[in-house]
């Protein structure tokens, strides 16, 4: 697994320990975790995006006034890993307003985007495994 600094791994570690003491060890929150503890802004604030708990995001953290535009990024692609989730606040969701913000384009174009697409293999195991297929450009 690819972790951005030793402190990403840690904060990963401690809370996939935390999830075993709900039994709650799958894909989702794998992904889910793995994904917000990139950014050092989301892994400060991981109790105010999500309840390990309840096992419930909390969309109107994009809001916050803490976010800073990538861990914006961050918390977008994990609540995109988590349930699908395109909109950017619980008055977005009333209103049926999907953000353009959870484009590949948007969440993609930044640093973090090895990251991002480890959080999609540890999402979709099932479907990213390495095939061992080379292509030359």
């Amino acid at each position: 697994m690819n972790f951005i600094d030793d402190e990403h791994e840690l904060f990963f570690m401690n809370k996939v320990q935390e999830l075993s003491k709900y039994k709650k060890i799958n894909p989702y929150y794998i992904s889910l975790i793995y994904t917000l503890g990139i950014s050092k802004t989301t892994r400060n604030n991981f109790a105010n995006i999500f309840n390990i708990e309840t096992g419930e995001i909390n969309i109107d953290a994009i809001e916050n006034s803490w976010q800073t535009d990538s861990s914006k990024k961050v918390t977008r692609m994990a609540f995109s890993l988590w349930n699908g989730c395109n909109y950017d606040s619980t008055q977005d969701i009333e209103n049926e307003k999907i953000s353009k913000m959870y484009n590949p384009n948007e969440l993609f174009s930044c640093s973090y985007a090895p990251y991002f697409y480890e959080g999609v293999k540890l999402r979709f195991p099932e479907y990213t495994k390495d095939e061992g297929i080379e292509m030359e450009l």
